[in-house]
């Protein structure tokens, strides 16, 4: 286990959307102050400094080019009238940062993969990222998340997917299911098995168009998988998109 980091990194986009109904049903005015009471909860104890994350813009992420349909519901979900207003305050007032192409759950996966700071997010996708983390919802002290455990919950998620990003997975494969499979799999065939059920009728994606079932499994894996320090290169900028061992 790692020794624990001293700066913190934290989920901007939620940040600034509970902000932002907040300014909605109440004051828009006094919305720093509100602001300021939920970072004070979001901040561990121990940490010296922290920075926000900032997502790109929907259209430009890159998971958009794997996978056109990648939070493609989300298109008509209310937006809070101050979100753009409030997005625009932290970044001019706060050590706000955003990455070319990326969302704040991966700059907080290269982050801390990289022990470089904590992730501070309510987000569950962070579970898929070894490092350490705080859940300001639930945590009391910071949780360190083993390479294994990371592992395990990427390979549920490229089997079940998940619905509220618009990525289907294997068809009728939960995540209870996928985690049976996980038990009674080699742990070196897994990738060839999750691959091997993508590619047969009962468990196909739906409607997957002109795209080889190969081709869907891997955009479900890119879709699925936080980027860290492994699959990004912070001075390059450069996306290395993690490949799937089959064969021999």
């Amino acid at each position: 286990m790692r020794k624990k980091p001293k700066r913190a990194m934290l989920d901007g986009d939620i940040l600034v959307y509970q902000a932002a109904f907040w300014a909605e049903a109440n004051d828009p005015d006094k919305f720093p102050d509100k602001l300021e009471k939920i970072l004070k909860k979001w901040i561990p104890k121990g940490i010296e400094e922290y920075d926000v994350a900032l997502s790109c813009s929907r259209d430009d992420n890159f998971r958009r080019k794997i996978w056109d349909r990648y939070k493609i519901n989300r298109e008509n979900m209310y937006v809070p009238e101050y979100l753009s207003y409030i997005k625009e305050y932290v970044r001019h007032n706060y050590n706000a940062i955003d990455l070319p192409n990326l969302e704040a759950d991966d700059i907080l996966g290269i982050y801390a993969s990289s022990n470089q700071a904590v992730s501070v997010t309510i987000d569950k996708d962070l579970k898929g990222v070894h490092g350490w983390h705080f859940n300001p919802n639930k945590d009391k002290e910071l949780r360190f998340i083993t390479k294994k455990k990371a592992k395990r919950f990427f390979y549920k998620q490229w089997m079940a997917g998940d619905s509220t990003d618009g990525i289907p997975g294997l068809w009728r494969i939960g995540p209870k299911r996928a985690d049976k499979l996980l038990n009674e799999w080699e742990e070196e065939d897994w990738d060839t098995n999750i691959i091997a059920l993508y590619d047969t009728d009962k468990h196909r994606v739906r409607d997957e168009g002109e795209m080889s079932s190969l081709d869907i499994a891997k955009a479900m894996a890119w879709c699925v998988n936080i980027l860290t320090t492994e699959t990004y290169d912070l001075e390059t900028e450069e996306i290395k998109l993690w490949e799937p061992k089959v064969g021999s």
